[in-house]
């Protein structure tokens, strides 16, 4: 479940870059980079979630920390007035937690899968 709501995320972001760079939105080139970078990890954060990779939750905490700090720093790249970033911090903080959790339990569940895999050597049963 978690890689594929990773992978919608990923495509989300991605779907906006597309938007960016075809003229459809017009974002900072800022945002449409962090956009490319955010769709990125994501993927692999749900690639790596699916095949149980070693590597998934540093993918899906870098996913949460990137988006966090783009989200609070839509203010000021937008220029937004106090009384307009009043969620930001809240959205932020959200996705950072987010990636927190999401790369403790992949970590604690892609250990797990190989102390059970570990277990079941031939001639140790």
């Amino acid at each position: 479940m978690l890689a594929v709501v990773f992978v919608l995320l990923g495509l989300a972001a991605w779907w906006q870059v597309f938007n960016d760079v075809t003229g459809a939105s017009n974002e900072p080139r800022i945002l449409t980079e962090l956009q490319a970078i955010i769709g990125a990890l994501a993927l692999a954060a749900g690639w790596g979630t699916w095949t149980g990779a070693r590597w998934a939750p540093v993918f899906a905490l870098l996913y949460g920390l990137i988006t966090g700090g783009m989200i609070y720093g839509i203010g000021p790249i937008l220029d937004l007035k106090p009384e307009e970033r009043r969620g930001l911090w809240f959205g932020a903080s959200i996705l950072i937690v987010f990636g927190i959790v999401s790369a403790w339990w992949l970590r604690r569940s892609i250990q797990r899968e190989r102390a059970r895999q570990t277990s079941h050597i031939v001639g140790f049963d």
